[in-house]
């Protein structure tokens, strides 16, 4: 009897604990998140500099596909220039310890290329395939907030809405390979009118690109490689500047772009919402655009 006594209370005991345990872990930690407001510098042309229509070149595929997604269609998340994590159209996140469960909070009042406005049922329908690949849903809980479920814990969420995109919630309508000033953007207008992707692959045979870039045709343009010296002489003395990406592509890119800065690590989110052509070459200066 008395044994009955002294484990019942023990009994009681572990049946808290476990109930403390798994509300700690069930519990919505918020995670730190940089302000994206820096992400965006609006760009500062003259004139009728903003006015200006721009062509670049590069290679049909995977890359040129990706970097015309990123101007239209943002992603939740991005990243700093030092690597910590930035709210895009996140406004707040948080995750429980278990890893299983996320809260997204939109910024409000984000404008889409539609007219209407960023809400949860939006990021909802843009989220929700992905999110059943993983084996979870997305549970809408209020104008701006929603709910991922998973049913194992997910380490690498974050680096998934890092990759996964809202339809019209960027700086630039598209058009196919072309890219159009949205000036209902929520940071104001793009330095750019309108910018257009060629993708011809005769016009990056070794003639006709060292051609293009002498004539300062393109915005920037890749190096296709397989250049006859002859035609790279003329590039050289091109109104242009290289830079070298992580992925071995090399940019010409044009003196007369303001403020244009490839990203080196993934240049397919190189952004151009701040950048504008300029009316004069600047000189050689690749830290000073």
């Amino acid at each position: 009897m008395k044994l009955r006594h002294a484990l019942l209370p023990a009994l009681g005991l572990c049946v808290l604990a476990v109930l403390g345990y798994l509300t700690y872990q069930n519990t919505l930690v918020p995670i730190p998140l940089a302000d994206g407001r820096d992400l965006y510098m609006t760009g500062k042309p003259e004139f009728d500099e903003d006015a200006v229509r721009l062509e670049a070149l590069l290679p049909a595929g995977a890359g040129s596909e990706a970097f015309l997604a990123n101007q239209s269609d943002l992603t939740l998340l991005e990243k700093s220039s030092s690597g910590a994590w930035v709210g895009q159209l996140v406004k707040g996140l948080e995750a429980t310890r278990h890893g299983r469960r996320w809260r997204i909070t939109l910024r409000s009042g984000w404008p889409v290329q539609d007219g209407s406005t960023l809400d949860a049922g939006r990021a909802a329908a843009a989220l929700g395939p992905e999110v059943q690949r993983l084996g979870g849903e997305v549970r809408v809980i209020d104008s701006t907030i929603l709910d991922l479920k998973f049913k194992s814990r997910q380490d690498d969420l974050l680096g998934c809405l890092y990759r996964w995109r809202v339809p019209g919630t960027g700086p630039f309508r598209r058009q196919g390979n072309t890219l159009l000033r949205f000036d209902g953007f929520v940071y104001g207008k793009a330095g750019l009118a309108a910018l257009t992707l060629v993708t011809d692959p005769t016009l990056q045979e070794s003639r006709a690109w060292a051609e293009g870039l002498s004539a300062a045709r393109w915005a920037w343009t890749a190096f296709p490689g397989k250049i006859a010296p002859e035609d790279m002489a003329k590039v050289r003395v091109a109104p242009y500047d290289e830079f070298r990406m992580r992925d071995g592509t090399v940019w010409f890119l044009s003196r007369r772009m303001r403020r244009l800065r490839p990203d080196t690590e993934d240049w397919t989110r190189t952004r151009i919402f701040g950048a504008w052509k300029g009316a004069m070459d600047l000189p050689y200066d690749p830290l000073g655009m």
